[in-house]
């Protein structure tokens, strides 16, 4: 049985629709994450979720019993807010036994459980102090367990990292991934941070204007976005686009062309009349010439930011068309990543020229039509 099923939600503030028709499956013990843009829905989907507001259409099953029309308390569902939302005159240990207070469970029980979850999220030494005398780190422990105390059916998220800084993002959202596998409880979380969406999700959804633009793991996304937007959203550097048209038995692409016999014959098909196309071409793809069959690239290298073990190439190819005309002026055209070996050779030489050659595989190419929507994957292609 399905843990969580939301069918045909929908959501108008006024006139401004938020959620349209959205359906979403979550299965036990599944962590996912909410990713998309401010405004998108992500935030009022957990309040449908959690009864704070009701649907204008569409029910909410979690179970198997329709909770639609339940009362928050009625639901067994906890949310942990962005805020903390703790009690500052009281202290850790009444602040995560409050919920039990509430519904009037009896003392011993109060005490047994607060001590237990205090062993799970190692918050024994703090159940005496105040919110107050807490770490950003330590208060985001804390509403996690005046969470799990209650034992809920599924976790609601919304932004719990936001107010922690980089470090200490690590490691709560290291800690919140092991509690989650520990309790086998489903989880929906909502993050603009494209990392937790990566590293802590079971599948992500992408939400854009109250829709869902791809629902599918971070890896699966990545290799195989379902439109230009969702290929720009869930990654660190945005892929570059560059348009593209067929004909004549090739691709051309400005003024480079690759032959139709480099796809396979269901992608040939997909791409027979078609009008203009738009191709991704994503940072870390792009490569020095290699030999192989690919897309070469000559031009000017621009700027280099060096980042870690990587470095990003910001490079203006010769070829007019591959240019955007609107970043003319700016140092942005087409970027690859190099490896640590070329970023070693080109910091220790200083006659390192500002012109140079990238190629791109064919293997890795995406392929969008007119309105952004994915035409094939990259298995499209002969190896």
């Amino acid at each position: 049985m399905s843990d969580l099923v939301l069918r045909a939600l929908s959501k108008t503030y006024g006139q401004t629709p938020v959620l349209a028709d959205l359906d979403l499956v979550a299965r036990k013990g599944e962590l996912i994450v909410l990713v998309g843009p401010s405004g998108c829905g992500k935030s009022t989907l957990l309040k449908l979720v959690a009864g704070l507001e009701p649907p204008d259409t569409g029910s909410v099953h979690l179970n198997g019993r329709d909770i639609t029309g339940a009362e928050p308390r009625h639901r067994n569902i906890a949310m942990v807010f962005q805020n903390y939302a703790l009690y500052p005159h009281l202290s850790v240990a009444d602040n995560m036994a409050y919920p039990l207070r509430r519904l009037k469970r009896p003392a011993a029980e109060i005490a047994a459980r607060v001590a237990e979850t205090a062993g799970l999220l190692d918050l024994q030494p703090l159940l005496n102090r105040r919110p107050a005398q807490l770490s950003g780190g330590q208060k985001q422990r804390v509403a996690m367990a005046r969470a799990i105390i209650r034992d809920p059916d599924l976790f609601l998220l919304d932004e719990p990292l936001s107010n922690l800084d980089t470090g200490l993002r690590g490691q709560v959202r290291a800690e919140i991934l092991a509690l989650q596998r520990r309790l086998g409880r489903t989880m929906l979380y909502v993050t603009h941070d494209q990392v937790d969406a990566q590293t802590m999700a079971d599948r992500v959804v992408i939400l854009r204007g109250g829709h869902i633009q791809q629902n599918d793991t971070a890896q699966a996304i990545y290799d195989r976005p379902a439109n230009m937007f969702a290929a720009a959203f869930l990654c660190t550097s945005p892929p570059n686009f560059v348009t593209a048209m067929v004909e004549n038995g090739h691709m051309r692409i400005g003024s480079s062309t690759l032959p139709l016999t480099a796809f396979s014959n269901e992608m040939r098909s997909a791409l027979a009349g078609r009008g203009p196309l738009i191709i991704g071409i994503r940072p870390e793809s792009l490569c020095t010439p290699s030999g192989a069959p690919g897309l070469a690239l000559s031009g000017e290298i621009l700027h280099r930011d060096t980042i870690g073990s990587e470095q990003l190439v910001h490079f203006r190819p010769d070829d007019p068309a591959l240019v955007d005309p609107a970043a003319r002026d700016r140092i942005e055209a087409l970027s690859g990543r190099r490896p640590p070996q070329w970023l070693t050779w080109a910091t220790a030489r200083r006659d390192v020229p500002d012109t140079g050659a990238l190629e791109f595989p064919v293997q890795d190419l995406m392929i969008f039509d007119a309105a952004g929507d994915a035409i094939g994957p990259p298995s499209g292609f002969h190896a």
